[in-house]
């Protein structure tokens, strides 16, 4: 068997270390010859940086790492090198606006030393990026990724002057890009984040940027459908039940229970969670994977400040533009849950082009009714009731 990804996101290694990695080739390759500029906001820690990283391993034409995936097989891609500029804005310092300047110029400086050229006569992030791009045009278009842009936004809610002052940073380095994008320098320009704040000069600057974020054609980008999951980790299904001492059709079901239920557009698409999916095969047991991670701070105080919202979650319809663009310092909760992927998409009013929400599985529901609302309530009243399917205690007897 493979070996899984619990620790890896880069695409390359996964490839060369003979890692699991399930097929999203065909997906992307629709979405790379189709248009230019897209956003894509998806829950922590489903997928977003691997997509990233394989989005540069394609722009960068290195065809060899794709022999045995579809867009290495099967697709007519021409496999045309283009100078990448990757940035990860969650591994940047953001404890003020300064210090994110300077590891942002940082970043781009170390960025243009990789490509021979030397940015010192720049000092801020919009001057270097313009240089570098400049510069990296005349060899050929370049491709522009950025990973977790709103990290920085998100650790600061806080301290919402430290807050608006990053955006402003982000603001001017954004509009610069813009600009680059009209002189004709820009390939591509692929955004991922978990929230989509405004006056970020992101989605009011680009006027033709596809924020793909409830689009059908992203739906099962970022994790596993079913048959993904049955095609492609049927050993470790075998493994996972003869230590587990159960059937495999038993453990499709608990799993279907515990990690599916993602829902991303108004097609009934539905998603596994990839992150606990994985974790579970790789430790032979159930567990709530993807909470144990940890709750976001800003969340849990926006429910201590909106915990009645919680009330009417299940039953709220709403609009896509509702769910999708806020402003610092107004978050309303249950679109917020919504993108942090506590709650997702139960159905769509096509005629009131509304959404209703839900929690996605037992993972989510259980969790955030025992630890999460528990800890904050300070009680032991519940505010929903247990879905349907086993408990947790009922679970742990299928773990080893």
């Amino acid at each position: 068997m493979k070996r899984l990804p619990v620790d890896v996101s880069n695409f390359e290694l996964m490839i060369k270390g003979n890692y699991l990695y399930i097929d999203k080739t065909k997906n992307i390759y629709e979405l790379i010859t189709k248009r230019r500029l897209y956003f894509l906001s998806r829950p922590r820690r489903f997928g977003k940086s691997l997509l990233i990283s394989t989005f540069k391993e394609i722009f960068s034409g290195n065809k060899s790492l794709f022999s045995e995936l579809w867009i290495g097989k099967e697709s007519s891609y021409n496999w045309q090198e283009h100078p990448v500029i990757q940035l990860d804005f969650s591994n940047l310092s953001f404890e003020t606006s300064e210090e994110f300047k300077i590891s942002l110029s940082r970043r781009l400086d170390k960025i243009a030393q990789n490509y021979g050229i030397d940015l010192s006569l720049d000092q801020l992030p919009g001057g270097k990026i313009e240089t570098l791009v400049e510069s990296l045009a005349q060899r050929n278009k370049v491709v522009i990724l950025i990973d977790e842009y709103d990290a920085p936004l998100l650790n600061n809610l806080d301290n919402l002057d430290i807050a608006r002052a990053i955006q402003k940073v982000m603001k001017h380095f954004f509009s610069v890009i813009k600009s680059l994008d009209a002189f004709g320098h820009i390939h591509a320009i692929f955004i991922t984040g978990v929230t989509k704040f405004a006056k970020t000069s992101i989605f009011s600057g680009f006027n033709n940027l596809n924020d793909m974020t409830l689009s059908p054609e992203t739906s099962m980008l970022l994790g596993y459908s079913f048959d993904e999951l049955q095609n492609n980790f049927g050993d470790y299904a075998q493994e996972f039940s003869k230590k587990n001492k159960i059937t495999i059709s038993d453990l499709f079901e608990i799993l279907k229970n515990k990690y599916d239920g993602y829902r991303f557009s108004s097609d009934p698409i539905y998603v596994y969670n990839p992150y606990s999916v994985i974790n579970c095969f790789d430790k032979n047991k159930i567990a709530n994977y993807w909470l144990e991670t940890g709750t976001p701070k800003f969340l849990i105080e926006l429910l201590k400040k909106n915990y009645a919202a919680l009330t009417d979650i299940q039953t709220k319809q709403m609009s896509s533009k509702f769910l999708s663009t806020f402003e610092i310092g107004e978050l309303p909760l249950i679109p917020i849950l919504y993108q942090a992927g506590y709650v997702t998409i139960a159905d769509y009013n096509v005629e009131n082009e509304t959404y209703s929400l839900k929690f996605p599985n037992e993972e989510v529901s259980l969790s955030f009714n025992e630890y999460l609302i528990a800890s904050l309530t300070e009680t032991n009243e519940r505010p929903f009731d247990r879905p349907h399917g086993r408990t947790q205690d009922e679970n742990e007897e299928y773990s080893c």
